[in-house]
């Protein structure tokens, strides 16, 4: 189900997806680009793999992506769309739904600015949508890319600190300074 309009330097202009990964036990996290996705999206799970796609829904057609190609829980879009962003997990249709408010990730600078993440994970499937860029899903994106392996009982400290920000509250480190 390829698309001959894809191209891995546009990925983001066609949908709003940043980056996606596809993960096999024991094994890193390899990236793929959208043309690579909408092949795996139109044939049979593999039954071993897992994939996370991070999108950006401040992409004009990012939603209607997401529901066209995916089978995503309403509720997840409901999710996009009310008024609350606080901190949540919820469970829906067999999937996991979460809301995380955390730190703006601004390219190097110190930021107090939050912003929110919603996520939607089922058994093959983790979907991770933002309007603004987040610092804690950098810092994973990060780890992926370096060859962190998620699964195997090697994770590193970094992945399983990773500060969540609370609107209005401020953590130790930003309180310590």
């Amino acid at each position: 189900m390829g698309h001959p309009a894809l191209h891995p330097q546009q990925d983001h202009d066609l949908f709003g997806l940043l980056y996606a990964f596809a993960f096999r036990p024991g094994q890193p996290g390899r990236e793929i680009d959208s043309a690579q996705l909408l092949r795996k999206l139109g044939e049979p799970p593999e039954p071993d793999e897992f994939l996370w796609l991070h999108l950006n829904l401040a992409h004009a057609a990012c939603e209607r992506w997401l529901r066209a190609h995916l089978t995503l829980p309403e509720a997840f879009f409901e999710t996009l769309r009310e008024g609350s962003r606080s901190t949540r997990i919820e469970h829906a249709d067999s999937a996991l739904l979460a809301v995380v408010n955390d730190v703006v990730f601004n390219f190097g600078l110190v930021s107090s600015d939050i912003s929110t993440l919603w996520a939607c994970a089922s058994s093959q499937l983790l979907v991770s949508a933002r309007l603004q860029p987040l610092h804690s899903v950098d810092k994973l994106r990060s780890s992926v890319k370096r060859g962190e392996r998620f699964g195997d009982g090697r994770r590193s400290a970094s992945v399983r600190r990773a500060p969540v920000a609370t609107p209005g509250r401020s953590s130790a480190a930003e309180r310590r300074s």
